[in-house]
């Protein structure tokens, strides 16, 4: 079992580092452009796996099937990362990596909220860890009275209300499809709806701009989604959902160590105890507790 615990916890460094190469290629390269190759290298990068799986017959999971068909049901998932991962490379070009990790793992607390809309229960943990994490989130991202939130931090925000989605959408489609199967559609899917948009955007793609982001692709495609979303995957088979998820987040603490080891991102004592707020909310909301209301339940 201890392996397994590792697998997520290298998983999550690999995401949280990937902050600090997805706001270091802002200089070099558009948002569409570093997107739409990211997720092409790491399609490629679990081809192999995916292959394999195919070979042996595993590319589907036995449990029923699905009105909408795997190449659809990519192309939902692929559109809904297409859209957090834009707002999020966006906001990077005006707030930092490690604002962005901990404002982005709001996507723990808001699973459960979005969750009442399909029957699930609210819990006391829910109801507290979401109290912790919006008091650190107005810290970290609110700097004093009538002060505006940062446009960077904003866009984070609204890009999570997307990895909420993604998160309960691929719950869904992963009970009739693998999840390698999965993970290779939508990240083909995300890849042309990067590339599509970039004309759109006025964005242009030169030989200049791949090289001058050439090593924050790369650690994005092969480490961030490649070998982080595999590492998930083989994690979460005997890891069980509340631990994954807390282990999975500590991508948010990784994030602000690697801001401020790597590029040298302060934080004020404001946003440090903003921070910790968020970190103790975001723990919080996976403990197990009461339930208070459970739509399921009412008449």
């Amino acid at each position: 079992m201890l392996k397994y615990r590792f697998m997520l916890i290298t998983a999550a460094f690999f995401w949280g580092t990937a902050f600090v190469a997805q706001r270091v290629s802002t200089g070099a390269i558009g948002p569409f452009a570093f997107n739409g190759i990211r997720f092409l290298i790491g399609a490629i990068a679990i081809l192999p796996l995916v292959w394999r799986a195919f070979s042996k017959g595993q590319n589907t999971a036995p449990a029923g099937s699905c009105r909408i068909p795997v190449i659809g049901a990519a192309a939902i998932l692929g559109f809904i990362l297409f859209s957090g991962a834009a707002l999020q490379q966006v906001g990077l070009f005006y707030t930092t990596a490690g604002k962005a990790g901990f404002i982005t793992a709001l996507y723990i607390v808001f699973v459960p909220l979005f969750g009442l809309l399909l029957g699930n229960a609210l819990r006391i943990s829910h109801v507290i860890g979401c109290v912790l994490a919006f008091a650190g989130l107005y810290l970290l991202a609110f700097h004093g009275a009538g002060e505006a939130i940062n446009q960077g931090d904003a866009l984070v925000l609204l890009g999570v209300i997307f990895w909420t989605l993604h998160i309960l959408a691929v719950g869904c489609f992963v009970r009739y499809y693998s999840g390698l199967t999965l993970a290779f559609g939508q990240f083909i899917g995300c890849s042309i709806f990067n590339l599509l948009a970039m004309p759109f955007a006025g964005e242009t793609l030169t030989f200049s701009m791949i090289s001058g982001a050439m090593v924050p692709i790369l650690y994005c495609g092969l480490f961030s989604s490649g070998v982080g979303f595999t590492l998930q995957i083989i994690g979460q088979e005997k890891v069980p959902p509340t631990e994954a998820s807390l282990l999975c987040s500590f991508e948010m603490i990784f994030s602000a160590i690697a801001g401020l080891i790597l590029i040298n991102e302060l934080m004020s004592f404001n946003e440090v105890m903003g921070a910790v707020l968020m970190t103790v909310g975001i723990f919080s909301a996976q403990i197990p507790s009461r339930a208070i209301f459970n739509k399921k339940s009412l008449p």
